[in-house]
């Protein structure tokens, strides 16, 4: 991979991102275990040709920099520990930022933003957390709950005052659900054997919560402001007659990761024929002026 700074960063962080020291462990990693094999696959084929800013990985860098804290914590505690395990034929590593003993729960650290808690959508974490909760109990750990500790890059203090459901402080606890061993052995196998069968060659497609499939939206606007009244995921939702000053503006939905963060999204076939197909509707539309 080709690390560039067109945006003249200071060079402490551009070596700080270029010297990560970060290797993963064995076949295959908890994260990309649960990424897409198809993107994994192209990492690895075009790997000499991909081209990444050092300003895309600063949210990273700053999650790095938290693990640094934590071994500040409690001595007694486990603190980022790698394990492994084999399943069909492959070793699967993980590792986690916190394992506090005398309650035995798992905790991993996330610096991620407020849209991400208050959706709470968090079918990525729970699977995550199972896995190394998997991993630790195969490793001889005993393992009860679950939680991620969010700190949110993006949190506002004047949301906060203003909003009842707005998170109350920068950092937010978040309980994840503990699925059974037996189910989440299963979910590794599956993903396992889709994983090596990309290796293998066979053409496995993305999904679209791989690709951050975002539908087509309504907004209901008022003239002059820039954020919306209300938005409808469907157009017949909306009540047929607005009130003044009021209009409906279309939000065109897409392939989120596709377009702004998978960086081998120039290589890939299958995102190259979705733009194809956008830009054939564009055109047959009449909407090209």
């Amino acid at each position: 991979m080709n690390l560039t700074n067109v945006h003249n960063l200071p060079d402490a962080i551009y070596q700080a991102v270029k010297n990560d020291p970060y290797k993963g462990g064995g076949d295959i990693s908890v994260t990309k275990l649960i990424d897409s094999p198809r993107r994994r696959q192209l990492i690895r084929q075009y790997q000499d040709f991909i081209v990444e800013d050092v300003s895309e990985r600063i949210w990273s860098l700053l999650g790095q920099a938290v693990h640094t804290i934590l071994e500040r914590a409690n001595k007694s505690d486990i603190v980022e520990e790698r394990l492994y395990a084999e399943v069909n034929g492959w070793q699967l590593s993980g590792q986690f930022d916190r394992m506090c003993l005398h309650g035995s729960s798992l905790d991993d650290y996330k610096v991620t933003g407020v849209f991400k808690v208050m959706k709470g959508n968090f079918t990525e974490w729970t699977w995550q957390l199972n896995i190394l909760r998997w991993l630790a109990i195969q490793n001889g750990h005993k393992v009860g709950a679950l939680r991620i500790i969010a700190i949110l890059r993006d949190w506002k203090k004047a949301e906060s005052q203003r909003k009842t459901d707005y998170p109350k402080t920068p950092i937010v606890s978040v309980d994840i659900e503990v699925l059974s061993l037996d189910q989440v052995y299963q979910y590794i196998f599956e993903r396992i054997s889709a994983h090596q069968a990309a290796s293998a060659g066979e053409k496995i497609l993305c999904t679209d919560d791989e690709r951050w499939y975002e539908g087509t939206k309504w907004a209901v606007m008022k003239k002059g402001g820039k954020r919306a009244v209300r938005v409808y995921e469907d157009k017949n939702d909306i009540e047929s007659t607005l009130a003044d000053g009021l209009f409906i503006e279309e939000r065109k939905g897409g392939y989120k990761r596709c377009a702004e963060y998978c960086e081998v999204a120039a290589f890939c076939d299958q995102y190259q024929l979705t733009r194809s197909q956008d830009e054939d509707a564009f055109w047959s539309s009449g909407d090209s002026g």
